[in-house]
């Protein structure tokens, strides 16, 4: 009886193993290599977003910069977390104004220039951030299945909508 007893309960402690290796597993690899690709080039795209917003903030002092550069390291710590969760490595430049995408590093530098020939520039730069941002959550939601994952992205986009109404407001004082 001892014997059928301690067999029972290795056999249920084997599959209880098995079963959270097999859900470790899966959530791991559910994701495709589009969507793995998406996080990290939306990680990129917050980080760039913060960098140009810290940028403008202290070349124009204006407040909406400042503010929104606040929510930007947000985002980006949200996006790192989702990563993680995935079990997805990933590589940020700690560097202000350096990103491992080509893309976002020509539009970091073609924003900066653009954002520093004046205040009303400078807001339209951050408009265009955030229709950019949109555009991105929107195909990136568009584009996965994972509850998670839009759950993430959906909070960030509803957040880019704001930013967005905010830069219209302070555009239409000029």
């Amino acid at each position: 009886m001892k014997n059928r007893l301690k067999l029972i309960f290795l056999g249920i402690f084997l599959l209880s193993l098995t079963y959270i290796s097999c859900q470790n597993n899966s959530e791991a690899t559910s994701l495709s290599q589009e969507e793995i690709n998406q996080m990290k080039f939306m990680l990129e795209e917050e980080k760039m977003a913060l960098d140009v917003y810290s940028f403008l903030a202290n070349k124009w002092d204006l407040q909406i910069f400042r503010n929104i550069k606040k929510s930007e390291a947000k985002h980006m710590e949200a996006v790192k977390r989702l990563l993680e969760s995935n079990e997805v490595a990933y590589e940020i430049s700690s560097q202000s104004g350096v990103f491992m995408s080509q893309e976002l590093q020509h539009l970091y530098n073609d924003l900066i220039q653009k954002g520093s020939n004046s205040t009303i520039e400078a807001l339209e730069v951050g408009k265009n951030i955030e229709e950019k941002d949109i555009y991105d959550l929107q195909m990136a939601i568009s584009n996965t299945n994972d509850v998670y994952t839009k759950e993430i992205y959906t909070n960030l986009l509803n957040a880019s909508y704001n930013h967005l109404a905010a830069f219209n407001r302070n555009l239409s004082r000029y």
